[in-house]
């Protein structure tokens, strides 16, 4: 088969890992494959499948390929007519990680992000065969679109992960948590709570995986030391569990979660919330410990029974090694993921006439919810956020602001002040950001002390917050 995976980003994220790994596995196959992204070469995985050169999706060459795999809801309206246009040559799927309605919100809050998203729904019942990860995904599916979906269960490394000597010794208990702490629906709040609240009672320690480079303020007032991992690689991780006492996920969403079965196989005893994807594995008091989502009380005492209990910790660290043993295996995940494009192949008949504005009509849809930031947007703003940093730099140097970077600057502001007739739009806060510092710059360009004053207020934006006090330290590991 002549197969393209199509994914928004190559930057590290349990979803991107699994398209690659699949990606590489049916290659090695014998599949011709291929991956389309906005992105460039991942830095973090030693992709051997190409990146096509095609920078949007209007570039791809279609008819080149069997099949088009695309990666998000978001993609669906934007393959379809391209795919009619094939005249059936070439077919789709799109391969759902997530339900991916749960992933937005207006107001943040629990409620507000388990809410359905109607845009979604309509995307999910575009006429593009759906694979997913995980029983609880296809569940959903079916349960907020009507439609059926085939499942294919991802593989684990088990060659990195695998359980190492403990090196962590003392009272202080190492509580560990992974992801993007800025996301709301991560649940990261919760537990920054739930371990303040455990703290009142034993020592604790937050030790951090994270891509996440932004907003340390977040740790500033924790009362209780924290440990950032910031960017390590994945041959990285399993030693970084075997420093700790506890994983603990605290998202109130998953499509599956990886981090948790890795935690499996690793021996790390798990404590999650009850996030959907994770009753795929895990059952409640035999592999780990479950909390009500958005529940910091709940967490809190799940992970203190736990962390007090080492013949509860030693039983589910022999339940999770059974768990993991004989399931999630990559080798079956390709024969299941070719077996199930077999199945669709038979019953496919292609997505028939498909009305390009009526597509075009569900992406600005989801743009105006703040559902989706489309590339040409995002490539509207690094030009000109990148102009304005070099701008800032000189004008710093200088001390002044000549008429010239006056006239540029004041450009760039009616730039930026374009993006800016939706607040709901996911790109606002970006946009208005830099706008205000236009706008600041053009306040005071005369002022005596101009360039001491922008140099201290991008200093602070900078700064904003990082924690200085002995209880925090952040590990920084080398891009390869």
């Amino acid at each position: 088969m002549r197969l393209l995976f199509c994914i928004p980003t190559t930057q590290l994220s349990g979803g991107v890992k699994v398209i690659f790994e699949l990606a590489q596995g049916m290659a090695q196959a014998g599949d011709t494959v291929h991956v389309f992204s906005y992105a460039g070469q991942p830095k973090w995985f030693s992709l051997q499948t190409p990146l096509i050169e095609a920078k949007s999706f209007a570039e791809i060459p279609y008819r080149e390929y069997d099949w088009v795999i695309v990666s998000n809801a978001f993609m669906v309206p934007m393959v379809l007519p391209h795919l009619a246009a094939t005249e059936g040559k070439t077919r789709g799927l799109f391969f759902c990680q997530d339900y991916e309605s749960f992933h937005h919100s207006t107001t943040n809050t629990y409620e507000g992000f388990m809410e359905e998203c109607p845009t979604f729904v309509k995307l999910y019942q575009l006429p593009l065969p759906i694979i997913t990860q995980s029983r609880a995904v296809q569940s959903l599916i079916k349960e907020h679109t009507g439609v059926n979906s085939w499942v294919v269960p991802v593989g684990l490394n088990k060659s990195t992960f695998f359980p190492r000597q403990p090196h962590h010794s003392g009272e202080v208990k190492r509580v560990l948590m992974v992801g993007n702490y800025l996301m709301p629906y991560k649940g990261m709040k919760d537990g920054f709570e739930a371990l303040r609240q455990l703290a009142a009672e034993i020592p604790v320690q937050l030790v951090m995986v994270t891509q996440e480079s932004r907003n340390r303020a977040l740790f500033a007032d924790l009362p209780y030391p924290v440990e950032i991992h910031f960017r390590p690689t994945e041959e990285k991780i399993p030693d970084i569990m075997a420093s700790c006492d506890v994983y603990c996920c605290t998202s109130w969403y998953e499509g599956l979660g990886l981090p948790a079965l890795e935690s499996f196989c690793c021996g790390l005893p798990v404590v999650s919330m009850r996030t959907y994807g994770v009753s795929d594995y895990g059952v409640d008091e035999v592999n780990l410990l479950l909390a009500s989502p958005n529940d910091a009380s709940d967490l809190s005492e799940k992970l203190k029974r736990l962390l007090l209990d080492a013949e509860l910790q030693e039983r589910f660290r022999q339940a999770g090694f059974q768990t993991v043993a004989n399931d999630y295996n990559w080798e079956h995940s390709f024969t299941l993921f070719r077996e199930a494009i077999g199945e669709i192949d038979r019953a496919y008949s292609g997505p028939g006439e498909v009305d390009g504005r009526a597509m075009q009509g569900l992406l600005d849809q989801l743009e105006a919810e703040g559902n989706l930031t489309p590339i040409e947007v995002f490539r509207s703003f690094q030009a000109p956020a990148a102009e304005l940093k070099d701008l800032c730099a000189g004008m710093i140097e200088s001390g002044q602001v000549s008429e010239v970077q006056a006239k540029r600057v004041f450009e760039l502001r009616q730039a930026f002040g374009e993006y800016l007739n939706n607040s709901q739009a996911e790109y606002y806060d970006a946009f208005k950001t830099k706008y205000d510092l236009c706008q600041l710059i053009l306040s005071f360009k005369g002022h005596p002390n101009f360039g001491s004053y922008l140099q201290l207020i991008l200093t602070k934006n900078q700064q904003s917050g990082n924690p200085t006090s002995a209880s925090f330290s952040e590990i920084q590991y080398p891009v390869s």
